[in-house]
């Protein structure tokens, strides 16, 4: 096998086991960003129950942040699969290969990754509006 195809077999290894490590990170900073939200949202001091309009919009936050959670999660798996499908595309003969794979794991985690920022964006919001508004009621 030439040198060239090894080292670019390495390349996609190593980005693979990038996207793994970049899982840990945005699990951690959406996930300690949202707790510190919602301990506040649960644990409130004046002991007043929460109103309706809270209890909608610290939901909307929570399962937003779940599924921004969970798409990353996914969007990550996909991408390390499709740099252990290019590996093994470039352990074949040039006459066999097929980036089809290849082409349908970008489109997926072109999603998937735009779907996050989507619903990230809706838990920030709800969080922010929520925040506002214990701040003026207090």
């Amino acid at each position: 096998m030439p040198m060239d195809k090894v080292e670019e077999i390495a390349k996609y290894h190593e980005l693979a086991k990038d996207a793994g490590n970049r899982l840990r990170a945005y699990i951690l900073s959406v996930s300690s960003g949202a707790t510190g939200v919602f301990f506040l949202a649960l644990t409130k001091s004046d002991g007043s129950e929460l109103g309706a309009t809270d209890k909608w919009l610290l939901s909307v936050a929570l399962v937003s942040f779940v599924a921004t959670v969970g798409l990353c999660l996914y969007e990550l798996r996909v991408d390390a699969k499709r740099f252990f499908a290019l590996t093994q595309e470039l352990n074949k003969p040039e006459s066999e290969q097929s980036w089809e794979q290849n082409k349908q794991y970008k489109l997926k985690r072109y999603w998937l990754i735009h779907g996050s920022y989507v619903t990230l964006a809706v838990a920030i919001l709800a969080t922010s509006i929520y925040l506002v508004r214990a701040i003026f009621s207090i």
